[in-house]
């Protein structure tokens, strides 16, 4: 959502990035979440063709192999962007020609940045202002240049959002915008064959929903940039643009921290019945013990999982239903409407026993209350074949095809149709974050829970915890079963820590270790990982153990190492931009278990 407030776009990126001269990581770690990427970033890196920049707290593969690592302080990502900001734009390393043609609000950015020196960054961060300038520098001095989207931003609660915000900024005002090597636009609703795929939007009949009714979603008011709210406000200049729906999918959600407080409160209104499928709150929310609470309740009337496995969620709700795999499923896609390139696969098999795709669940309800004149289409093939149809192409054309590509592509299509913001420029100053009431300029804000904001808890609580980053060959909570080869890689859950913290503390390589928050306490084995900070650990993230007891007390063990017990969830220090709660930066002690 914040790419379509400033630049109404949304980018992409090459996954080899063969043509890029230097890949900034930040928030993100290939050598565990993107095999491919990696592969592409060693091969270029042993050649000498890239110049590779880490900004991660915690030691890596990744870091190892950079040539600028900057080891911040937890939480600190808008301070450094806006310090690297800081240098491109006062040493005049941006695009001149493009900034002056096709942004609006860069006096107001330089004024802005200027806030944030090198040396007063350095005093927040912990990453030493020479190293600042001269990553700032290999950034902008190398294009074209590339930085990668990694979920590590949006779990800082308080300015991930914002730090998002600079490096669309960056990429856009160091010319790394519309090249190869760099970051492309997608463009929704471009031909394919010489048609047009119908839309998600499309197919999910907004018009249907009056305003009153979408004012009653949760978080419209609270984190109103990825509500109804904001899209109503960016959705016609996209549509103006490019001639068809602006995308809807991210932004028609319900905030899950204020569902939880709903369901055990009743306000603003009472949550009688929840539909989960693929999804496992339980391991993946915030604060899990909240949620707990909020699953359990007598005020859930009505709780439905359609899932592969009994998931700890699972074992709290009143119906459980088998789900098929992703090998027993039909696959056409335009992803999610942000660009025109078509997927398509074709199920392996079809599904087993009473496994049913999620389109055959949601179809066999609305029929049942209904709605069958929306549901015409009988199985996801026919729904695929329906939008389609002005294409020519049917769902077996695009699955013998794989993927089937737009019909024309543009590097640098602004220069035609200008962005599709108010401005029809990527606004370094956003009208549309100022409508919502918003600061329209990044800035940096003190996380909830540092040393700094609260200096009387850290002495009780002395250490910085970090949760998260992806551990292959688990993904978030799956593949957590034994005897299908993940869990015999990886049998438990580990707490990096740095070795002479552990030490003093009496933790051994491979100890278990409790780890504990104001909001609860859990276990981990300890890893020794000499690249942390002192000061910090990290845990990883949404565990539970299959082969332990369901249901009551234990839950398969999803209280006992699931770093979400840890989590701060609270609305007031969520993100203000996307409501994204603080999975990172938190306090924390640690002690041998």
């Amino acid at each position: 959502a914040i790419n379509m407030a400033v630049m109404g776009d949304v980018t992409t990126y090459a996954i080899e990035m063969s043509n890029a001269k230097c890949v900034v990581y930040w928030g993100a770690d290939p050598s565990e979440s993107s095999q491919r990427n990696w592969a592409g970033i060693l091969k270029k890196k042993r050649k000498g063709d890239v110049k590779v920049i880490v900004v991660d707290p915690r030691q890596t593969k990744t870091a190892d192999i950079a040539d600028i690592w900057l080891r911040l302080r937890p939480g600190t990502d808008t301070a450094l962007a806006l310090a690297w900001l800081n240098v491109i734009i006062n040493e005049e390393l941006y695009d001149k020609e493009f900034v002056a043609r096709w942004t609006v609000g860069f006096d107001k950015l330089k004024a802005r940045v200027q806030e944030y020196s090198p040396q007063r960054v350095a005093d927040i961060t912990g990453v030493p202002s020479e190293k600042i300038v001269e990553s700032a520098r290999m950034y902008a001095t190398n294009g074209p240049a590339c930085m990668p989207y990694g979920v590590a931003i949006d779990q800082l609660g308080l300015n991930g959002t914002r730090t998002e915000q600079c490096k669309i900024i960056m990429r856009a005002i160091t010319g790394n915008l519309g090249v190869f090597g760099g970051h492309l636009i997608t463009r929704p609703g471009e031909p394919v064959n010489g048609g047009n795929f119908v839309t998600e939007a499309e197919m999910s009949m907004m018009h249907l929903l009056s305003m009153e009714q979408r004012r009653k979603q949760m978080g419209f008011d609270l984190c109103r940039l990825v509500s109804l709210n904001g899209w109503s406000l960016m959705a016609p200049h996209l549509e103006r643009v490019y001639g068809v729906p602006a995308p809807v999918t991210v932004q028609i959600q319900a905030h899950t921290t204020l569902l939880w407080r709903s369901i055990l409160s009743g306000k603003p209104y009472p949550v009688k019945a929840l539909i989960a499928w693929g999804s496992n709150p339980l391991a993946w929310a915030g604060n899990t013990r909240l949620v707990f609470e909020a699953l359990k309740s007598d005020n859930l009337e009505l709780h439905v999982v359609q899932e592969l496995f009994m998931t700890p969620s699972a074992q709290l709700a009143d119906y459980v239903l088998p789900a098929a795999s992703w090998m027993e499923r039909d696959l056409c896609t335009n992803m999610m409407d942000f660009g025109s390139l078509l997927l398509g696969g074709e199920k392996a098999i079809s599904p087993l026993g009473e496994r049913r795709d999620i389109y055959q669940f949601f179809r066999g309800l609305a029929l049942a209350v209904g709605q069958e004149e929306y549901w015409p289409w009988k199985t996801t093939e026919e729904v695929s074949n329906y939008r389609l149809k002005s294409t020519g192409l049917t769902f077996r054309d695009v699955v013998n095809r794989s993927a089937v590509f737009p019909d024309t592509f543009e590097l640098q299509p602004w220069k035609n149709t200008g962005f599709p913001t108010p401005s029809g420029k990527i606004e370094l100053c956003s009208s549309i974050l100022e409508k919502l009431g918003y600061d329209p300029l990044p800035y940096y804000e003190e996380p909830p829970e540092s040393p700094l904001r609260l200096p009387q808890v850290a002495k009780e609580y002395p250490l910085i915890l970090n949760t998260g980053g992806n551990f292959m060959p688990m993904f978030h909570s799956e593949f957590m079963q034994k005897d299908i080869g993940s869990r015999e890689k990886h049998p438990d859950p580990l707490m990096d820590i740095h070795p002479d913290t552990a030490r003093q503390m009496g933790i051994a390589e491979g100890d278990w270790a409790y780890i504990e928050t104001r909001r609860g306490r859990i276990k981990q084995r300890a890893h020794y990982n000499s690249g942390m900070l002192p000061n910090v650990v990290n845990c990883q993230a949404s565990w539970w153990f299959p082969e332990k007891a369901p249901y009551e007390p234990d839950f398969s063990g999803v209280f006992e190492s699931n770093a979400n017990v840890l989590t701060l969830d609270e609305p007031e220090w969520c993100d203000e931009l996307s409501g994204g709660w603080c999975n990172r930066a938190l306090l924390c002690k640690v002690s041998k278990a």
